[in-house]
């Protein structure tokens, strides 16, 4: 609610004038540029309107996400009026142009950066290590994991989870207080590199994804992912991903039967460097500019 209000009240009395270009970085906050000749506009995903009610957390949380669907969508229809637009991945560009009838020749695809200073590190341990990192929220199924690793019950391992959310305190019984799984809480970008290479394998259960970042980073230390089978995520990120069935997870880390391409992957996440996300979208205001 505190969002919607500053969208539709605080942004519009916010907007400078006379400016050279302005950008919304996501539709909803582009209401009130959308018919400039010099605005620009984000899109990162159409999940709210392709998924409305995707977490299934109640009545309060589904009536939340129907409402929130409705604004979002009025948002995009308004949105996509901006003189430029951006998607960050191939999956949404193609969404904008079947769902809200843009033209293609409009999208301009820029990829989103991911944290500074990724790169692969020798183990320092033997222990055999699964990790994953996200917001805490019935979305992102981490209780999935969690029950997947206890159900492997394997020896001399360990189930790191980093973020937090409204679904800590759940996840923590889940867990039964087994000492193996650690939630790490929020986890910095200065420490993002000494996480994904203290894993054996990131696993992102999540169930919808705009992009995806965490596994991204993850490829970015050389680490291999795997994702869910019903997964929506963008393909040319999850088709990089060792993809299992969800019947298939415990056994797939109890047995460590995943492989991916962790070179190819990593040549794949150094193109998601702030500079090269920089220059695309320097290019896209010079073309408004011209």
């Amino acid at each position: 609610m505190k969002y919607l209000i500053y969208t539709l009240l605080e942004i519009p009395l916010k907007i400078p004038p006379n400016q050279d270009i302005y950008h919304a970085c996501s539709p909803t906050e582009a209401i009130w540029i959308a018919n400039r000749d010099n605005s620009v506009v984000t899109f990162h995903d159409l999940i709210p309107i392709l998924y409305p009610n995707p977490s299934k957390g109640g009545l309060i949380n589904s009536i939340g996400e129907f409402v929130g669907s409705k604004y979002f969508k009025f948002a995009c229809e308004r949105a996509v009026n901006c003189k430029a637009i951006i998607a960050v991945s191939e999956q949404t560009a193609k969404d904008l142009v079947e769902h809200l009838g843009v033209d293609e020749n409009r999208v301009n695809v820029v990829r989103q950066a991911i944290a500074g200073g990724l790169k692969p590190l020798k183990k320092e341990d033997d222990k055999y290590k699964i990790g994953t990192l996200s917001f805490l929220e019935p979305r992102k199924r981490i209780e999935i994991l969690i029950k997947a690793f206890l159900e492997a019950n394997m020896e001399d391992s360990e189930l790191l989870i980093a973020g937090r959310g409204p679904q800590e305190n759940k996840l923590k019984k889940i867990s039964g207080n087994d000492e193996r799984i650690k939630f790490l809480g929020f986890v910095p970008d200065a420490d993002l590199c000494d996480f994904y290479n203290s894993l054996d394998v990131f696993v992102f259960p999540s169930l919808l994804e705009g992009y995806g970042l965490p596994i991204v980073e993850a490829m970015a230390c050389g680490k291999p992912v795997i994702t869910l089978a019903d997964a929506v995520i963008p393909e040319d990120i999850k088709n990089r991903t060792f993809i299992v069935e969800l019947s298939e997870l415990t056994e797939v880390l109890k047995n460590r039967s995943y492989e991916c391409d962790t070179r190819k992957n990593l040549e794949f996440a150094r193109e998601h460097s702030l500079d090269k996300t920089i220059r695309g979208i320097l290019q896209i205001y010079r073309t408004l500019l011209d």
